[in-house]
């Protein structure tokens, strides 16, 4: 049973690698498209809850095409920053110069134990195959005290706005998408919503990785929201 976890876990990072690598050129110009400009303001909240202070420790994980990272430097340039993300064909390095970028799985971070003061990721945790290992790994390369903050895009839990954003996000992004990148990239990460679980779930699974946690932070009608959590 574990060798089909494991086998599931190696073609769902194949399929992700093989999304992001169709459409790395065109992400950034499509992701403030999609979210009518929103993503970088939903970015700098997540900066404003990681408490920057000049010489912590900083891992951007599942970093892409590094928006967070650049936000980030600018908030902290003290900070010591690694970028790390499972495409390498993503990350804008010649953008950053001076941050240190790694290429792994979330799920198998290359770290020692007890690395970073401050983890972040953003809208990575719907293409990671096991939660439950993402957030141990978080919490294993965390130093005790160490914050860690999670921003995505869930499914829709208002009645009324479930029908606006089911048939926005599930139809119209999808074909728009697809369109200009030329693929069917967005048919998959439209789908990796519409599957995924909740944030209130998402708090559950940090508590159980060890993590205290604050109540979840919620945007556009809570199909957008951050996750905040301490090693304790």
């Amino acid at each position: 049973m574990q060798k089909c976890s494991s086998d599931k876990g190696i073609k769902l990072a194949r399929d992700v690698i093989g999304v992001f690598n169709k459409i790395s050129g065109k992400y950034d110009l499509l992701d403030s498209f999609i979210s009518w400009g929103q993503d970088q303001r939903w970015r700098r909240r997540v900066v404003d809850d990681l408490d920057l202070k000049p010489g912590l420790d900083v891992l951007d994980c599942g970093a892409g095409t590094g928006k967070l990272s650049r936000l980030i430097v600018q908030r902290c340039p003290q900070c010591k920053l690694v970028a790390l993300d499972i495409n390498k064909n993503m990350f804008r390095s010649d953008l950053l110069p001076g941050v240190e970028f790694r290429v792994s799985s979330a799920e198998d971070l290359p770290f020692p134990d007890g690395t970073f003061d401050r983890i972040a990721s953003a809208f990575l945790t719907r293409n990671v195959d096991h939660l439950d290992i993402y957030f141990s790994e978080v919490s294993r390369v965390l130093k005790p005290g160490g914050i860690f903050v999670n921003l995505d895009i869930f499914p829709s839990a208002v009645s009324w706005f479930n029908p606006l954003f089911s048939f926005y996000f599930y139809n119209v992004v999808p074909v728009f998408g697809n369109m200009v990148t030329k693929s069917q990239s967005y048919t998959y990460l439209a789908g990796s919503v519409k599957n995924f679980i909740t944030p209130e779930k998402m708090n559950d699974l940090l508590l159980k990785s060890g993590f205290s946690v604050r109540p979840v932070r919620k945007f556009m009608y809570g199909t957008v929201a951050i996750n905040k959590a301490a090693k304790v």
